[in-house]
């Protein structure tokens, strides 16, 4: 894999940085915005911030054209870098919010580089390594960025982690700098977003892809913005013991994704998906009956349900990788825009269901329902799909 593709290795540990430092902001960042946004107003937070996001994917290809990846990742992990340092510094909510909402963006807009530089240096003959191992390196930041933390905001201020975020991100650019300077970019496609909206949804591999990934998004979101707060507030666990529970909950990513993505290299992927969604739909039912302040006993709950994400999660990448070439980065703006899209309906639908449920936790009651739908969807996959 890497004997023959040495940039790979680049590659891989830009994805690990990124990953990194997205994960040190991730679980605290609904927090830190309501001293900002109020409790309230997180929600529009997010959804305002997905709505750029979606914009601006579909101009990425164009910059892309423009400037070649090598100049579009220092440019934006730049200006990653600089919007954490003044979000960790400013106090000011009229600057933080929108400041945010940059960040926000530009995470995605640097995640969509680097999955076509994966895509570039990855065959068809062995997508599913390549991803598996690329999510597992990506992943395994986030099981290290839980640990430190939580050490960090046992004596720090939240804001310290976007400072520490801030640093990681700076060490991303000067190995984009230094690295990745002699890449070179295929032909990309020149479709206009709308066209290539249109040709996307017309293959049905890639609507059922996409519509994949969305429920896996889907999952996240609640799960990234409603756990901590239900764990912290209803629950009484403190951050300290969030860490532990949240390092726990993350390790399925990194024990699991490689050699799924091996296996389905030799199977496909539809047995592996189902299996996937069954696990994540039961698990995360099982929250909604769990009671008690039990460090142990919501770590392996947890544990559980991202077992199932982390195998639907290789999974529907495969999938989609399998079915577009090199030059399609149009697609893979398309496909990525699951993120931001379940960022605006998550909430919204988030909302109405604290408005009629007779208690918090019936979120995850709803949610595990709604997971059922992934094995129906994924069942649908035939062997001439794969």
């Amino acid at each position: 894999m890497f004997k023959n593709n040495p940039k790979l290795k680049n590659i891989f540990f830009l994805g690990f940085l990124l990953s990194l430092h997205i994960a040190f902001t991730a679980y605290t960042s609904s927090t830190f915005i309501s001293l900002f946004s109020g409790e309230s107003n997180v929600s529009f937070v997010y959804i305002a911030s997905s709505i750029i996001t979606i914009f601006a994917l579909f101009y990425v290809p164009k910059m892309l054209r423009r400037v070649g990846e090598y100049k579009f990742l220092l440019w934006s992990s730049f200006l990653n870098a600089a919007a954490l340092l003044l979000i960790a510094l400013v106090k000011t909510p009229l600057v933080v919010i929108p400041l945010f909402l940059f960040y926000f963006t530009l995470n995605s807009m640097i995640i969509f580089a680097l999955d076509e530089l994966v895509q570039i240096f990855s065959k068809n003959s062995n997508t599913g390594a390549v991803r598996g191992l690329y999510l597992t390196v990506s992943n395994l930041a986030w099981v290290v960025a839980q640990i430190i933390s939580g050490i960090i905001l046992s004596s720090f201020a939240i804001s310290a982690v976007y400072l520490i975020a801030f640093f990681v991100m700076v060490l991303f650019c000067l190995i984009a700098w230094t690295r990745l300077d002699k890449i070179s970019d295929p032909k990309y496609d020149k479709g206009m977003a709308w066209h290539t909206f249109k040709k996307f949804f017309r293959n049905k591999n890639l609507t059922r892809a996409y519509a994949i990934n969305f429920l896996l998004q889907f999952f996240y979101v609640w799960m990234v913005i409603y756990t901590p707060i239900y764990l912290h507030t209803y629950v009484n666990f403190n951050w300290s013991e969030l860490s532990i529970i949240f390092t726990v909950m993350l390790l399925p990513f990194i024990l699991i994704q490689f050699p799924s993505g091996e296996y389905s290299d030799k199977i496909g992927e539809r047995q592996m998906l189902m299996l996937g969604f069954a696990i994540a739909s039961v698990s995360t039912t099982a929250i909604f009956f769990i009671q008690g302040h039990n460090i142990w006993i919501w770590a392996i709950i947890l544990f559980c349900t991202r077992v199932g994400a982390a195998i639907i999660e290789v999974m529907s990448d495969v999938y989609f990788f399998k079915h577009i070439n090199t030059e399609n980065d149009e697609f893979i703006a398309v496909y990525r825009n699951t993120a931001p899209m379940s960022y605006i309906i998550a909430p919204l639908l988030a909302f109405f269901v604290f408005e009629f449920a007779p208690s918090f936790n019936f979120i995850f009651l709803i949610l595990g329902a709604i997971l059922l739908y992934g094995i129906c969807l994924s069942s649908k996959i035939k062997k001439s799909d794969i």
